[in-house]
């Protein structure tokens, strides 16, 4: 359907993810309204019956209701997606966490009630149903890691609505902040839809993936005849040494995550060097071995 109307509106342009500017010259819509593919068609190009039609056959995305946005919300708004001035701030920093609802049935403004009550300190923007972003100006103490895996679990329990976060990096208020905005953006809708357990996102723990799902043919041909085999015989192996590695290569805090021995753990680590020859004590082994499970776990 999206090429058809491609063909009948040559102008307009295709996008995996929110468009950085959503109201200013395109109409915007997707397929469906979990569909992960946007098109923007010119607004001058589609007469009002048109439009009336293309809302009936697409999701319409009201980019421009800001009704749930206060003054400083909506400055932050217009700034990241219409193209706005610099908003008023008391800092010289702010970071974007951008967050998607999984099958939310709850009405919207009631989860917006429920962020607001978690980050009373956030500038929160719904860009979409499912969509949002919390504007964190750099004062005080950040939002950690922590309290927001605490949120999503939070949201899975009480709302039974799942939830997920990506934590970008505080950068200077400026000019070039919604291009490095968008550039996160990007990624996580890209990490979106490579991992679907994660609840929460940053751009180290998306990298690594990325990097492991676009891996060149010539490295990813290495590790097919190298690494992998052994994790194809053993995929309990696998689960181990991703676990031993994401904690620091510290036999004692992967074991209780594993909730084995930790002589258990050192017995898997062990087998793992005998079959491949690769010791885990070196770091750019250790490195590559990660890659190597991230891409298997992904095959």
């Amino acid at each position: 359907m999206i090429n058809k109307i491609l063909t009948y509106f040559p102008n307009s342009v295709t996008r995996d993810f929110p468009p950085a500017d959503p109201s200013s010259v395109y109409h915007w819509f997707k397929e469906t309204e979990k569909g992960s593919k946007w098109i923007g068609i010119p607004q001058e190009s589609i007469p009002d019956t048109q439009l009336e039609l293309l809302k009936v056959l697409f999701h319409y995305v009201r980019s421009d209701d800001q009704s749930n946005l206060d003054g400083k919300a909506l400055a932050w708004r217009q700034f990241l997606f219409s193209k706005g001035s610099i908003p008023p701030s008391e800092s010289s920093e702010a970071r974007f966490i951008q967050f998607r609802i999984l099958d939310a049935d709850t009405d919207q403004k009631d989860l917006l009630e429920a962020l607001k009550g978690f980050l009373p300190d956030h500038f929160i923007i719904f860009e979409q149903a499912s969509y949002g972003v919390l504007v964190e100006e750099k004062r005080g103490l950040p939002s950690t890691l922590e309290e927001l895996e605490s949120i999503a679990s939070t949201f899975e329990s009480d709302f039974f609505t799942k939830i997920v976060f990506y934590t970008g990096k505080f950068q200077p208020i400026s000019e070039g902040l919604p291009g490095f905005f968008e550039h996160e953006q990007k990624l996580f809708f890209e990490v979106m839809g490579i991992d679907n357990r994660t609840r929460v996102f940053t751009f180290e723990k998306t990298s690594p993936l990325l990097l492991a799902t676009n891996l060149p043919d010539v490295l990813a041909d290495i590790l097919e005849k190298t690494i992998i085999p052994a994790f194809d015989e053993d995929r309990e192996l696998m689960a181990t040494i991703k676990v031993f590695l994401e904690n620091n290569s510290n036999v004692s805090h992967a074991a209780k995550k594993l909730y084995i021995h930790r002589n258990t753990l050192q017995y898997r680590i062990d087998k793992f060097t005998e079959r491949t020859g690769i010791s885990l004590k070196d770091f750019d082994s250790a490195v590559m071995v990660y890659l190597a499970c991230l891409y298997a776990g992904k095959r």
